[in-house]
């Protein structure tokens, strides 16, 4: 308690006014390439000049601190289809970079087919398009990111951040040809001016105090903390969660589900779903520790229905 209350007395001697603006490093989502989809011909077909290999092109935006392209196909032609990659890293994306988008909670439609998929530059998508080249040892392109035989799914590249790149897409099937869908986007980080009320920053100040207790399994001081940080900020999602975590150790799970259903009402509110993934993820972490918690599991089988529909509606 005395920490709280030191902590208090600084907090009202530095934040006297309303509102201060405040620089940001911030962090958001680009389309760099548009959902596309594309029809790709068998290697047979395509020695009768049908295309069995393509190029997609596309430029890296300034501030690029990562990127992700996501794919899918199907046998034969078939519809566009949409993988809705911008809409679903949107809500994943945490605006601080503090906490890492995890590729697998990016969902992808199932594929049928399969194709070769590799990132390279301009020079050496030339001599990858070239109908004689046959042989992926006669060009240069990045290997963390290539896939043979790829069907579906979403891949992250942090190693290449700047300039105009191609994704290469090769049919080997030599009897059939393929739908290809794709979609890039980019994560970029921005320094942005920002109107942030004093409320608010002490919030986010607690907050960040009790998560530090919480690790250090301080539980009464981190209870403390996360209800100094609600006195100041109602509406926060995540101090909502934490306090339900806290109630689970204690046993008290009517209380914990009052915080959780809580959590649940407010984060219906907000554009980015990272509040429901670091849920799970501490939920999961606090099973694996404790596993005969009283009602941890049937929370955390709530907030996984909560994280399914979100997919479905990204669908």
């Amino acid at each position: 308690m005395k920490n709280i209350c030191l902590i208090s007395l600084l907090l009202c001697l530095c934040l006297e006014a309303t509102e201060a603006q405040i620089i940001v490093k911030e962090r958001r989502a680009v389309q760099v390439l548009p959902p596309q989809t594309f029809y790709l011909n068998s290697t047979a077909r395509a020695s009768f000049g049908g295309k069995s290999k393509m190029g997609v092109n596309f430029v890296l935006p300034p501030g690029t601190v990562e990127w992700y392209f996501s794919f899918t196909t199907a046998r034969g032609e078939k519809p566009r289809t949409s993988v809705e990659l911008f809409s679903q890293l949107t809500k994943l994306i945490d605006p601080t970079g503090m906490t890492a988008i995890a590729t697998n909670a990016i969902f992808t439609l199932p594929g049928a087919g399969a194709c070769d998929i590799l990132v390279m530059d301009k020079a050496n998508a030339e001599i990858f398009l070239d109908k004689n080249t046959s042989s992926y040892g006669s060009f240069d392109y990045d290997l963390a990111s290539a896939r043979e035989n790829f069907q579906n799914g979403t891949v992250k590249l942090d190693n290449i951040t700047k300039g105009e790149w191609t994704i290469g897409i090769r049919n080997r099937n030599t009897t059939e040809g393929v739908t290809i869908s794709i979609e890039v986007v980019a994560i970029v980080e921005e320094m942005k001016v920002v109107q942030k009320s004093f409320a608010t920053t002490k919030a986010e100040i607690f907050a960040s105090l009790a998560r530090k207790a919480y690790i250090k399994e301080d539980y009464d001081e981190s209870l403390q903390l996360y209800r100094r940080a609600l006195s100041y900020d109602p509406n926060m999602v995540s101090a909502n969660t934490n306090i339900g975590l806290i109630y689970l150790i204690y046993g008290d799970y009517e209380a914990a589900i009052e915080s959780y259903s809580t959590a649940i009402a407010l984060g219906a509110k907000e554009k980015s779903n990272l509040w429901l993934n670091e849920a799970i993820d501490d939920l999961k972490a606090l099973i694996e520790k404790q596993s005969d918690l009283h009602g941890a599991a049937e929370i955390l089988e709530l907030f996984l229905g909560e994280q399914g529909k979100t997919r479905t509606e990204a669908e």
